[in-house]
């Protein structure tokens, strides 16, 4: 008995939630339809066509989809205004509509203006190829090519891709007219070629690739940067130090305290320079350790594809390196 009084007032509030929300959407889409009117009278077709879609959407009619239909029409995208006449005629058959008449009379007009694009694509083509084909940015079923499409006057782009490259094909289409295109698409059986082995490395793929190999090459480059900016900076301190010790000897008589102007000025740029040469020197070694670490942390190879890694310090009168290398 319980169960029956709880059903019994699930319906009635369920039945008074239809009653509150029905005039909310009515009300919604009728301020909906006054604005699209409005766009439309000041030729703000885009705008005024949107908000007659989302009229339909909240109180789908005939009304509604004749507003959308005459929207499209007047802005030239006659195609899209056929397939809204189309279904306000559909509407109006069922509902027995006095409009039908009127409907079905401009629809028949509006047929023989509606341009018609018909795509071919040789016999055998790749279907991976068909899979990316789209027609103004949009999917296209490669179970329509062959067929008959009806499109909106103007240019339409036709787009695929073959071996990752896109291919594009213009399709002009003027009102009341027909244009067939057809595409170069090679011949092809749809298996796509085999991915990586399931733990391997995106980069490795391919015959004779051994497995972390792309993030052992990204350890090396990365050190190799990072020796590089060592050396560069050994050898920029020992200029440093070497301008600093002249500047002292020519113009502060060996004391730092006693500079002229012009020792002044070398020393504070000799000390300049060595303390730019203190901050490379330490991204260096932050880039040197992160190479070491990606190297390290690669999945290891087979057991008879040895790799050796080693880092080796390079001293000469100039300055000094570090070289980093091994087998990847």
């Amino acid at each position: 008995m319980r169960a029956a009084r709880a059903a019994i007032l699930a319906s009635v509030l369920g039945a008074t939630t239809l009653l509150v929300a029905t005039p909310a959407h009515a009300d919604k889409a009728d301020r909906l339809s006054k604005k699209g009117k409005r766009l439309l009278a000041a030729k703000k077709y885009a705008q005024a066509c949107e908000a007659f879609e989302q009229v339909d959407d909240l109180d789908p009619g005939i009304s509604a989809k004749l507003d959308a239909a005459r929207c499209y029409e007047e802005w030239g995208r006659i195609a899209t205004a056929y397939r809204w006449y189309r279904d306000a005629e559909k509407e109006a058959k069922e509902a027995g509509d006095d409009r039908l008449a009127k409907i079905a009379e401009t629809v028949a007009e509006l047929d023989f203006n509606v341009p018609r694009l018909t795509i071919h694509v040789p016999e055998g083509a790749d279907p991976d190829v068909l899979a990316t084909l789209t027609l103004d940015g949009k999917p296209f079923d490669p179970s329509l090519l062959g067929a008959v499409q009806l499109v909106d006057p103007g240019p339409h782009v036709v787009e695929y891709l073959v071996d990752g490259e896109k291919k594009r094909k213009m399709a002009p289409v003027e009102r009341a007219g027909e244009s067939e295109v057809t595409l170069d698409i090679p011949k092809g059986t749809g298996k796509r070629k085999r991915g990586p082995v399931a733990g391997q490395d995106p980069g490795d793929a391919g015959a004779g690739a051994r497995p972390g190999r792309t993030q052992r090459i990204a350890g090396v480059s990365l050190a190799v940067a990072g020796g590089l900016a060592v050396g560069a900076a050994a050898a920029l301190t020992l200029h440093a130090r070497g301008t600093y010790n002249d500047a002292l000897d020519a113009h502060c008589m060996g004391s730092p305290t006693m500079c002229d102007p012009e020792g002044l000025e070398a020393t504070r740029d000799a000390r300049g320079r060595a303390n730019l040469a203190t901050v490379i020197t330490i991204v260096g070694g932050a880039a040197i350790a992160g190479g070491v670490v990606l190297y390290l942390l690669a999945p290891e190879a087979a057991a008879n594809e040895e790799h050796a890694l080693y880092l080796t310090p390079v001293v000469g009168d100039g300055g000094g390196a570090l070289v980093f290398g091994g087998r990847y």
